[in-house]
């Protein structure tokens, strides 16, 4: 018979914390994303408020709906970064810095995208649409797997869906309803869910904020 190895019960207890390890930071990274569930919420009202002042209200500045509340949006979200990192209780671990970098690099990408398809006049076409909620997607994808978030999962897939609707149907109508349940009710029901998933996790030690 042999015998096991000596320092095998050693290397058990490392590979042990080691899996704890990756399970806490995959937690705190999920309660990261439910800390700033709320810009979830703050961007699907942004986006309700300009479409419904575009086709609701266009004899009242319509053409600056976008010009206007994008802005806002932006500096909005960053104002309350700012209040966040401002709290004392701010950390993060290398997961939140992972899941960060993404959001962060999307929202760059978007940001030019945006700004140069409304300086070139082509942000009326369906394929920008649909790009913009391809880039979304992709973000949520990336999330989902760094976190192993199922639910996550499903969200991208969802915007995935309303890009590759919105150049099936090719219809101004239909993009309208697609983009009002995407950019609305699908992120902002996320940001909800993310915000309660956060509040059930809040007693954990050590998150990032």
């Amino acid at each position: 018979m042999t015998n096991p190895e000596p320092g095998n019960g050693k290397n058990r207890d490392e590979l042990v914390q080691r899996l704890d390890l990756m399970e806490a930071m995959i937690a705190e990274g999920r309660q990261y994303t439910g800390r700033n569930s709320w810009i979830f919420v703050l961007w699907g009202l942004v986006d309700l408020v300009a479409v419904s002042w575009q086709h609701y209200f266009p004899h009242f500045g319509g053409p600056w709906a976008w010009p206007i509340c994008l802005p806002a949006g932006v500096l909005l979200t960053v104002a309350g970064k700012v209040i966040q990192r401002s709290n004392p209780g701010y950390s993060k671990n290398a997961k939140c810095s992972r899941v960060m970098s993404v959001w962060g690099m999307m929202g760059l990408a978007m940001g030019i995208y945006v700004a140069s398809a409304m300086l070139t006049h082509f942000d009326w076409q369906f394929s920008y649409m649909a790009a913009i909620l391809m880039m979304i997607g992709m973000a949520h994808a990336i999330s989902a797997m760094l976190l192993r978030w199922p639910m996550q999962g499903v969200v991208a897939a969802a915007y995935w869906a309303g890009g590759v609707a919105i150049l099936a149907f090719n219809s101004g109508r239909a993009t309208n309803v697609i983009w009002l349940i995407e950019m609305c009710i699908v992120m902002i029901v996320f940001g909800l869910y993310a915000t309660r998933v956060e509040q059930t996790s809040s007693r954990m030690k050590g998150g990032c904020a």
